[in-house]
């Protein structure tokens, strides 16, 4: 062999060998540093899964540029395995899915540099018992905010996941989550005088009231009522009223009551009347308000009453009600407002059950059965004076058409007036029709609410007010019309009620007293007396919580009312020897009974 051949195979040689060397030797950057996830899928009897999806979720994948936690999917071969390799250390969530197969999860799988980790899983079938289970780590890339999970049979992971609901917050509700809704209120009572807070609403008397109150939503609830009057007229009444967005501000309600009345002698008609005398009538209410709010410092309230009576003849009352309320600053309101109905979405539920059930108080005038009704329209400026007074002042004018006045007198004296009264026994008195008049006049009341739970509101009115006639102007000629001994007068009143809670009994009470000059047959300004609640001369009413019994899971109360305790107010309209008849703005009651809610 020649020299030259002899460097060429030295030199090929020496290729080769060195060829072989760079292909012992590892390329930096190509798999130091990184680990990897090899397992198996199969079915709970061991048959490998083909075709299932295996998805890893970790801190990075080699290979992928964007930072942060990284998905990557690989799928099994015929044997069931999977490889996923290129892992930076760290910890990795699996997920593995199948068709027909309940899903897998499982977190806090560790990966080492340079090592290896094997993962088996086993995929139930959907119509596997399922349970609930608190899961053994809370370590997860998915999400640290599990408080159970959903799972199959002990060799499965969860199928669902459950995270509780954060606390409402009042950024959280107006932007609309809901709310649990309240939960729903039953009340069977006996309440005496529930409807004073409602203008010339008629007084029920020793009542019993059924009621349930149905939440729909976080904001709207259904009340159904019954109730069973005793007072004069005796009525039984069937209630039902939708009312929503009382929470919001901007309340709207909906009610039809239906009455049954009877009158214990009958509505007397006239003399030959050939339609026999009925001892009962039925009456029907229908009512609609709501409130608006047309800007942010404007609210418009309005609505309307319909009363129909069917006492041998049809009457009916319809009433539209309107109320404007400006606020040009959170302590003050400017308001104007129309319409003798009042719409008040708080007060206790049997406050709100005694408004709603209660109906007109109803004369006889010629024979034909009548409703007392209000013509009511007042500007009206309230000042919130510090958090605990408030300061209202108004001007009104009331329409009364059909006043009533409640009477007493002997058989001599109720036949001259026949044709224009309606026996009250539950007083032994009459309720006399006193005709049509009008009173325009100023109010102003003052709240406060005092040390503990107690609160003192005070009043003064101004206005005019039905008085019997003076001794010198009386005649001597029989009293054919009470409204013929009557005359309208400029009237002062005022009132004063305080309610208290006592600390240790839990007795609730209120007393009222407001004072009208002598000889006045009628009070002054209905709408204002009937917002704070008083009636004229003495009144008082408690409430006293009794002991829950362990069988009645029920909240039961004891209830007292007493009106004109004095028995002030009685002013004789004086007609010849014995023949008089005594007439008073308010008879005098004592009246008791219990109120079970649960």
């Amino acid at each position: 062999m020649s020299l030259h051949q002899s460097r060429k195979c030295f030199l090929a040689i020496r290729a080769l060998a060195s060829l072989a060397i760079l292909c012992l030797v590892p390329l930096p950057g190509r798999s130091a540093g990184f680990g990897r996830i090899v397992g198996t899928v199969a079915d709970p009897q061991g048959a490998p899964l083909m075709g299932a999806t295996v998805i890893i979720m970790g801190p990075a994948l080699a290979g992928l540029t964007d930072g942060g936690g990284l998905v990557e999917h690989v799928m099994t071969d015929a044997h069931g395995r999977f490889a996923i390799e290129r892992l930076i250390p760290g910890w990795y969530s699996l997920k593995v899915t199948a068709a027909t197969r309940l899903p897998m999860l499982r977190n806090g799988v560790r990966v080492e540099a340079g090592g290896s980790v094997q993962q088996n899983f086993v995929l139930g079938d959907i119509l596997t018992p399922i349970r609930v289970q608190i899961p053994s780590s809370s370590i997860s890339s998915w999400g640290e905010d599990w408080k159970w999970a959903l799972r199959t049979a002990s060799v499965t992971r969860p199928i669902l996941r459950y995270q509780p609901a954060p606390k409402a917050s009042a950024k959280s509700k107006s932007k609309g989550n809901k709310i649990p809704l309240p939960s729903s209120q039953h009340l069977l009572a006996m309440s005496p005088g529930a409807t004073r807070g409602r203008a010339l609403a008629g007084d029920p008397g020793m009542g019993s009231i059924l009621a349930y109150v149905r939440p729909l939503s976080e904001n709207a609830d259904l009340l159904v009522a019954g109730s069973m009057g005793a007072s004069g007229v005796q009525t039984s009444s069937l209630a039902t009223m939708l009312r929503r967005d009382a929470l919001k501000g901007d309340p709207e309600e909906l009610a039809l009551v239906v009455h049954q009345l009877n009158f214990s002698d009958g509505v007397p008609f006239a003399p030959g009347d050939s339609r026999a005398i009925r001892s009962h009538a039925q009456a029907l209410v229908a009512s609609y308000a709501q409130t608006r709010r047309i800007l942010d410092r404007l609210a418009l309230t309005s609505g309307f009453e319909v009363d129909y009576l069917n006492a041998g003849g049809n009457v009916m009352s319809a009433r539209p009600f309107l109320r404007l309320a400006y606020q040009p600053s959170a302590s003050q309101e400017v308001s104007v407002r129309y319409g003798g109905a009042r719409m008040d979405a708080g007060g206790s539920l049997l406050d709100r059950i005694g408004a709603l059930t209660s109906f007109p108080r109803i004369t006889m005038r010629g024979y034909q059965a009548q409703l007392e009704t209000l013509d009511h329209s007042e500007v009206a400026y309230e000042r919130t004076l510090s958090p605990d007074s408030r300061l209202e002042v108004a001007a009104y004018r009331d329409a009364l058409h059909n006043a009533a006045v409640w009477g007493f007198g002997n058989d001599t004296v109720l036949a001259r007036l026949a044709g224009n009264f309606l026996p009250n026994p539950a007083v032994d008195g009459v309720m006399l029709n006193a005709g049509n008049f009008t009173s325009s006049g100023v109010r102003a009341s003052f709240t406060r609410k005092l040390k503990g739970q107690a609160e003192l509101a005070v009043i003064y009115s101004l206005g005019d007010a039905l008085a019997a006639v003076a001794a010198g102007e009386a005649t001597p000629a029989p009293m054919r019309d009470l409204r013929a001994s009557l005359r309208r007068r400029q009237t002062q009143a005022v009132g004063a009620r305080v309610s208290t809670h006592l600390p240790v009994s839990k007795t609730y009470i209120v007393g009222s007293y407001e004072w009208l000059p002598n000889g006045r047959v009628t009070g002054v300004d209905p709408v204002g007396q009937a917002n704070l609640q008083m009636q004229p001369y003495l009144g008082i009413q408690i409430r006293q919580p009794l002991p829950n019994l362990a069988f009645l899971p029920a909240r039961i109360e004891a209830l007292a009312d007493f009106q004109n305790l004095l028995g002030q107010g009685y002013v004789p309209v004086a007609r010849s020897g014995e023949d008089t008849l005594i007439v008073t703005p308010a008879y005098r009651s004592f009246r008791g009974g219990f109120s079970v809610q649960f």
